[in-house]
């Protein structure tokens, strides 16, 4: 079972300055509410797929979160799935 680490990030206000607004653009074109994480999360995303070099130092950890938080969302899922699975038989 995979275990998801929590890291604290501190942005410093600029960015995070421009992280909310990048909020508020994100939550106006698709008319839903975004989080402070969430964007941050969409951002690494971003960053990791497109290769590009983010003024973190440890890029490692990003990756290794987005992969756990991904085998998180598949397991979690996954049981979802099971769980339903097995109601419908009972």
């Amino acid at each position: 079972m995979s275990q998801i680490h929590r890291r604290e990030i501190i942005l410093s206000d600029h960015i995070y300055d421009e992280i909310q607004l990048l909020q508020k653009e994100i939550s106006i074109r698709d008319g839903k509410v975004w989080s402070i994480s969430s964007t941050v999360n969409l951002l690494l995303l971003f960053c990791l797929r497109e290769e590009c070099r983010i003024g973190i130092q440890n890029n490692l950890f990003l990756q290794d979160y987005l992969h756990e938080k991904k085998s998180f969302l598949d397991e979690f899922v996954s049981r979802i799935v099971i769980s339903a699975h097995l109601l419908k038989i009972c």
